[in-house]
């Protein structure tokens, strides 16, 4: 599956591509609808394009619940990879 994400959001610049294969098929669309050109988009396009990527039905709650628990995964992904990376 391509993934097209804009590395240039926030910390995503520093994420190798290890770290977001880590991530599962809901985790990826999540991130990809809040970066890049998507992020500019208002809620409403954001959910219809999650619901058509993973053809289930998305809220703004569980999109907002989602975001959170992905962007903290990544956290502890980039975290950790700094960790091994300096010891």
């Amino acid at each position: 599956m391509k993934i097209d994400i804009d590395l240039k959001s926030g910390f995503l610049q520093n994420l190798k591509r290890e770290v977001l294969d880590s991530l599962n098929t809901e985790e990826r669309a999540i991130i990809e609808v809040s970066t890049g050109e998507m992020g500019n988009k208002p809620d409403a396009v954001k959910l219809g394009w999650l619901k058509m990527r993973t053809k289930e039905s998305w809220t703004k709650q569980r999109y907002t619940k989602a975001l959170g628990r992905t962007m903290e995964k990544l956290r502890e992904a980039v975290a950790l990879a700094e960790k091994n990376k300096g010891g």
